[in-house]
């Protein structure tokens, strides 16, 4: 069963005939200049083949002008693939340096610097750094030898043309956006928050808002950008990350225009961070990656974000499952969580409602129940106004229903309430899904609520 995006670019390599694969023995042999058999356990390989896959069917590289594991010299060191220029293999074009998928930051600098290495000792007008949806590729001749950021090109060229000013481009099938798998997804977003988190400069809550502004700014592009135009959300040729930068912050104050309720500070991190958070995001298409596998990824990332480096609690997912089977909410439901965390009630509900009509409705028909479900009758509070931006993040990444979620104390009078949704009136809903916070401490003086004297 094939899990992420390079085993399925591989399964094309070897069904072209220039790539085996020897699943028991776990080896791989490449038909190119030479065969070239080697152990096919290491991740790094997968990269490899993948890579060389896109060289071979996407970029237009003949196969015999291909190489691996070419010595350099003083140091020795071996080149994982090079393309040559010629039949006999004399004029070195290309050098890719491929690495496993999930490499930190400074390894991936490291690489850049080894790629440098071997295109300058071989005289290659062409350098790329694999790792794994993770690239960057550099004209290594047309600028000094210490230069790494305006000799940045979008991408390789196709046969030996001239690199593109910009790859990704709505609904070309070449330069499209990528649809990827559960595992690649997930792990895409750990590179994101790991180049933001920075080891812990900033705080976890802190951290994860500027990557949810980034992926927000992310959907945003892909949504707005009309066909046959270039997206934003990339890194051109010869841009500096100040330039990128500018353009990302663009999308973002043209969202929080649309949508202010979601995010009120601008971006605050480095260019250097964005440009690199743009370098690991800017290949998927986040719109066209099915439901199930954005919630699962999305959900893990927050976990792993919140749990690990915050400690705090999320209902397990058994739990929100059994109390959606048992109450089974309908497209006509009004449904509330009063302590909506992350939105996980609310998404199950959602779910549970999109699946019942894309079974008993056409397919047109069911996306507008669905989403006018999503938009008309979810509704969230959740006193933390961090995690209430969290929940909306999740629900905008679900396509969507942020728009009812308020950063408020559920148990204020609907007065209070009602001024930031006028929905939220005594007799409105059907349905509360909620796990509370049972543990929390309060003491009087801090909500005025809990000093209220009853009469009979």
């Amino acid at each position: 069963m094939i899990n992420n995006v390079f085993e399925r670019t591989v399964e094309r390599g070897v069904k072209a005939g220039f790539i085996e694969i020897d699943y028991d023995n776990e080896r791989v042999t490449y038909f190119c200049k030479q065969d070239f058999n080697t152990s096919y356990k290491n991740p790094e390989e997968k990269i490899r083949a993948a890579y060389l896959t896109e060289l071979v069917l996407d970029y237009k590289y003949p196969k015999n002008r291909i190489d691996f594991e070419v010595k350099t010299k003083p140091d020795k060191d071996r080149i994982d693939i090079i393309v040559y220029e010629d039949d006999e293999c004399k004029s070195p074009y290309l050098i890719i340096e491929t690495k496993k998928d999930g490499i930190s930051d400074n390894e991936f600098q490291e690489a850049i610097e080894q790629a440098f290495r071997y295109a300058n000792y071989k005289r290659a007008p062409y350098a790329i750094v694999v790792a794994g949806i993770t690239r960057t590729a550099f004209d290594t001749l047309g600028f000094k030898a210490d230069e790494r950021q305006k000799n940045v090109i979008s991408d390789i060229p196709v046969k030996y043309g001239k690199a593109p000013k910009y790859k990704f481009k709505k609904g070309d099938e070449n330069n499209e956006l990528r649809v990827v798998f559960r595992e690649d997804l997930i792990n895409t977003l750990n590179k994101a928050q790991s180049t933001v988190w920075q080891s812990g400069k900033l705080a976890p809550t802190t951290a994860f808002d500027e990557v949810s502004k980034l992926l927000f700014c992310k959907l945003k592009d892909e949504k707005d950008t009309t066909k046959n135009s270039y997206y934003n959300f990339q890194i051109g040729t010869n841009e500096t990350e100040e330039e990128v930068f500018d353009r990302v912050s663009k999308i973002y104050q043209e969202a929080i225009k649309d949508d202010p309720l979601v995010f009120k500070e601008g971006i605050n991190l480095t260019p250097a961070i964005v440009y690199n958070v743009v370098e690991h995001l800017q290949q998927l298409y986040l719109t066209n990656i099915d439901l199930d596998t954005k919630g699962v990824a999305f959900e893990l990332f927050m976990k792993d974000f919140f749990i690990g480096k915050m400690g705090q609690y999320f209902t397990p997912r058994p739990v929100v499952e059994f109390c959606t089977a048992l109450l089974n909410p309908q497209k006509s439901d009004n449904i509330i969580d009063p302590s909506c965390g992350s939105g996980g009630f609310l998404l199950y509900a959602m779910d549970n409602v999109r699946k019942f009509v894309y079974d008993n409705y056409d397919e047109m028909e069911a996306w507008k129940h669905w989403h006018n479900f999503a938009v008309n009758n979810l509704y969230g509070i959740e006193i933390n106004d961090q995690i209430a931006r969290v929940c909306k993040m999740n629900m905008i990444i679900h396509d969507d229903g942020h728009s009812n979620i308020i950063g408020k104390d559920a148990l204020e009078d609907f007065v209070q309430l009602q001024k930031f949704n006028k929905d939220f009136q005594e007799d409105f809903f059907d349905i509360v899904f909620s796990n509370p916070p049972f543990g929390a401490s309060v003491k009087k003086k801090e909500v005025k609520y809990l000093d209220l004297t009853f009469t009979s």
